[in-house]
């Protein structure tokens, strides 16, 4: 285990940071991330950056003796206290997820996962499989209670159908109080709608921790199971609209935003979605006056993604643009841009050649 030299980080604890801002740089700091420390008192400047850096070098010391490599303890431990004078410094700053998510306890449990600051899915090959038609809502949501943003698109529309569910048997799921229960019992939601003659659920929410409750990996408070029956209720609400038809745009993106909703209201697990369409619906869906249920900002769910449309050079944008005019939305994204340059400035070079979106 990589820890740095106490008798560096000591006099630290002396000096005053440099927030800034009149004292705002020291409340976002307090309220986005400090974490609670084991005593329940929340970490100060110096505590968040030993933790950040303790655990960075500890992942590098890891992966260097793994791979039976040479791991030079003095050279890491000067290496360290550069990059923590740095901080503390504010010369040189990880990103938010960096500052957040960097903790030795998380990564043991979860990986780099919660580390990433944004992702994309497609949902174009939702038709190969059920578990390709389930895996782009399932990774948006696990992805999202890791507090990364997650960007998707809905070239998955009209390539599979909803299906009545049959009412013989009912499956009843009692739903873990983990991360990972609340992503399975997605899982089996949309599986009920995406097989013929779908076995319909029922979910047991007794287990889940109550409203106010610790959460102990990702800090904060619990919401209870109240965000996650809503969820439930919302969704299946909308694919018995659809039952017959093919899967719409409106319904991937009603269903990623759903999704939304249910992982902002658990409190520290902030995300944040973008959409990409193109189509006439697609860019109706933030209009207030055509979709009222979809965008009421206290029970409805349209607020939590950025919709984009995937443009291309040389087309008429008068359509769009007059959405972009009245609602601020659709945004724009030169997918072909995104594929041919890393950098302007560096020319064409098609290194992300193989991309198929973007992230918020």
């Amino acid at each position: 285990m990589f820890l740095l030299n106490e008798d560096f980080v000591k006099p630290y604890k002396k000096i005053k940071p440099k927030f800034g801002f009149n004292g705002l740089g020291e409340l976002t700091f307090y309220r986005t991330y400090s974490r609670i420390k084991k005593d329940g008192t929340n970490e100060d400047w110096v505590d968040c950056i030993e933790r950040v850096v303790n655990t960075t070098y500890n992942i590098q010391k890891t992966h260097i003796l793994q791979n039976k490599l040479k791991w030079n303890e003095e050279k890491a431990q000067k290496s360290a206290q550069e990059m923590f004078d740095r901080i503390f410094n504010m010369k040189f700053m990880p990103p938010g997820r960096g500052f957040w998510a960097m903790d030795q306890n998380i990564i043991d449990k979860v990986g780099g996962a919660a580390l990433n600051n944004c992702a994309f899915v497609s949902t174009e090959n939702i038709h190969k499989s059920l578990e390709e038609a389930v895996k782009p809502f399932i990774f948006l949501m696990d992805m999202s209670m890791l507090g990364v943003g997650v960007g998707f698109d809905v070239k998955g529309a009209g390539k599979i159908y909803v299906h009545k569910r049959q009412n013989e048997f009912k499956t009843i799921y009692q739903i873990p109080d983990t991360r990972e229960g609340w992503v399975e019992s997605l899982k089996l939601l949309l599986e009920s709608y995406f097989t013929v003659d779908g076995i319909p659920l029922e979910f047991d929410y007794s287990i889940i921790r109550k409203e106010g409750e610790l959460i102990k990996t990702f800090g904060g408070v619990s919401s209870g199971p109240e965000p996650l029956k809503r969820m439930h209720k919302n969704i299946t609400d909308v694919l018995e609209k659809n039952i017959g038809n093919p899967l719409t745009e409106r319904t991937i993106v009603d269903i990623m935003n759903m999704i939304g909703v249910c992982v902002v209201a658990g409190n520290v697990r902030r995300t944040a979605e973008i959409a990409f369409g193109s189509s006439d619906e697609f860019m109706d869906l933030k209009n207030y006056e055509k979709n009222p249920e979809r965008n009421n900002w206290q029970t409805g769910w349209g607020w939590t993604s950025n919709n984009s449309i995937f443009a291309e050079i040389g087309q008429n944008y008068s359509d769009a643009a007059q959405r972009t005019a009245l609602n601020g939305e659709p945004g724009y994204e030169w997918l072909e841009n995104a594929q041919k340059y890393g950098r302007f400035i560096d020319g064409i070079n098609w290194k992300d050649k193989k991309a198929k979106g973007g992230n918020p």
